[in-house]
C-alpha cells in the first residue's frame, strides 16, 4: 500500500531548490542572457502605455529558459512528484505542477536570499510575463480581440478614465506595473519565500501572483469596455477627421463632450467672423523671431480669405479635441489649455495632432511669404506656429470665458 502524503511536504525547498542553487552559480550568465532577449523581442509591448496585447509565451521561449538554467524539464518534474499536491488531479493552481513555473519561483528566492534586488526583479518580470501568467490573464479578458484593434477605446481609457490610484497610471506602462506589482507581492510574502518555502507556500505564492495580475487585467478591462460600448471616446482614426470647415461629426466623442466642442468652436468662430484682429492678442502672441507686426498682418489675410477662414475652424476644432484627448480636465479656459496648443509636437502620431501640424502649414504658406522663405530653419518654423497657435488659443478662450 503506498504511503501517504503528508500535507506539508517540501519537496521544492529540499530537492528542486538546491538544483537551482547550483545551477544559478554557473549559468547565471547563460540566465541573464535569457532574460534580456525575452525583454528586447517584446521591448514595444512590455513598454507600452497600456495591456493592448497577449504578449505570448511560446514553447521556444519556455526551452530556451531551461536550456539557459541548465536544468530539464523532466528532472523538475520527478522531483515535483513528491509534492503532496502532484497527485490531486483537480488541484488549484494547476501551475504549481508546472516545472518552468516552479523553477522561476526558485530563482526568485535565489536572489531574494542574496539581496540582489536588480535581478530578483528580473527574475519576477519574467515569471509575470511567462505563460501561466499575464498571457493567460489577458485572453481570459479579452477572448474575441485584444484592445490593440480599437487601441484609440484603450488610450482613450488611460488618459481619460483612470487616475493614479491605477498601477499602470501612475508607472506608465506594462512592464511598470508589472514590475511594481511583482515588487509589492515579495515584499509581502517575505516569510513565505525566505524561511518557510514549504509546497503549500509556493503554491500560496503563485496563486497570490497569478490573483494580483489578475486584478489589474479586470479593473482595466471592465472600464474599457464599458467606454467601448457607451462610445466614450474619441475616435481618432484618419478617415474621421473632418473635412475643411465641417465640425459637426468630425470625432466620435461621448455626447457631453460632443456638445461642448461643437459649442466652444461656434462661439470662437463667431468671435472671428464679427470682430477685428486684436492687436493686444496679436502682442501676446508674438516672440524673438515672429514680431506684432507680423502676425497682425497674418491675422488679416486670413480674415481676408474665406478659404482660410474654414481651415482656421478646422485649427480650432483640432486645438480643442486635440486638448479633450490629452487632459481629463477638458477646461480650454486654464493655462494647461495654452500650453497643449504652442506646446512642439514634434513626432506626434495621433492623427488629430498630426493634422494639427498640417494645418499650421497650410495656412502659413497661404498667408505670409517671409514664412516661406524661413521656415527651411526649424527653429523658425516653430515660432510661426507657436505665434499662430497662440493667437487662436486666447481667441478660444476668450469667446469661451463666460
Amino acid at each position: 500500500m503506498p504511503k501517504k502524503k503528508n500535507f506539508n511536504t517540501s519537496a521544492i525547498l529540499k530537492e528542486i531548490y538546491p538544483m537551482v542553487e547550483t545551477a544559478m552559480k554557473t549559468n547565471f550568465t547563460k540566465w541573464k542572457m535569457c532574460m534580456s532577449s525575452f525583454i528586447q523581442v517584446r521591448s514595444k509591448l512590455l513598454f507600452d502605455i497600456a495591456p493592448c496585447d497577449r504578449i505570448l509565451y511560446r514553447d521556444d521561449d519556455r526551452e530556451a529558459f531551461f536550456h539557459a538554467v541548465g536544468i530539464s524539464s523532466n528532472q523538475v518534474l520527478e522531483k515535483l512528484k513528491d509534492a503532496y499536491f502532484f497527485d490531486i488531479p483537480k488541484y488549484n493552481p494547476k501551475y504549481a505542477k508546472d516545472p518552468a513555473t516552479v523553477l522561476m519561483i526558485c530563482i526568485i528566492r535565489y536572489f531574494l536570499l542574496k539581496n540582489d534586488q536588480k535581478n530578483m526583479e528580473l527574475a519576477c518580470i519574467y515569471l509575470c510575463f511567462s505563460g501561466n501568467y499575464y498571457p493567460s490573464i489577458h485572453y481570459t479578458f479579452f477572448k474575441v480581440f485584444t484592445p490593440s484593434k480599437y487601441r484609440y477605446v484603450m488610450e482613450y481609457v488611460i488618459n481619460h478614465k483612470l487616475n493614479d490610484r491605477f498601477i499602470i497610471k501612475r508607472t506608465g506602462s506594462v512592464i511598470g506595473s508589472i514590475r511594481e506589482m511583482s515588487k509589492i507581492w515579495v515584499n509581502t510574502y517575505q516569510k513565505e519565500f525566505k524561511t518557510v518555502f514549504d509546497d503549500e507556500d509556493v503554491s500560496y505564492l503563485m496563486e497570490q501572483l497569478h490573483h494580483r495580475i489578475k486584478s489589474f487585467m479586470k479593473n482595466i478591462a471592465s472600464i474599457y469596455y464599458e467606454a467601448y460600448k457607451n462610445k466614450e471616446y474619441i475616435l481618432y482614426e484618419k478617415d474621421s477627421l473632418p473635412e475643411e470647415g465641417d465640425t459637426s461629426s468630425v470625432y466620435h466623442l461621448s455626447n457631453n463632450d460632443s456638445f461642448r466642442l461643437q459649442k466652444y468652436v461656434e462661439n470662437t468662430m463667431q468671435k472671428i467672423n464679427t470682430t477685428q484682429v486684436d492687436y493686444k492678442t496679436c502682442k501676446m502672441s508674438s516672440n524673438n523671431l515672429v514680431s506684432t507686426e507680423e502676425i497682425k498682418g497674418i491675422i488679416e489675410k486670413i480674415l481676408n480669405d474665406r478659404e482660410n477662414i474654414s481651415k482656421v475652424k478646422e485649427l480650432v476644432t483640432c486645438m480643442i479635441a486635440g486638448f479633450f484627448y490629452t487632459d481629463e480636465s477638458k477646461d480650454i479656459t486654464s493655462p494647461a489649455f495654452l500650453a497643449f496648443c504652442i506646446k512642439s509636437k514634434p513626432n506626434v502620431v495621433n492623427p488629430i495632432l498630426v493634422r494639427f501640424k498640417e494645418l499650421d502649414d497650410e495656412i502659413l504658406n497661404d498667408t505670409s511669404l517671409d514664412y516661406r522663405k524661413r521656415k527651411s530653419r526649424l527653429a523658425t518654423k516653430m515660432a510661426y506656429y507657436k505665434a499662430l497657435n497662440m493667437y487662436f488659443a486666447i481667441t478660444i478662450v476668450n469667446s469661451n470665458n463666460r
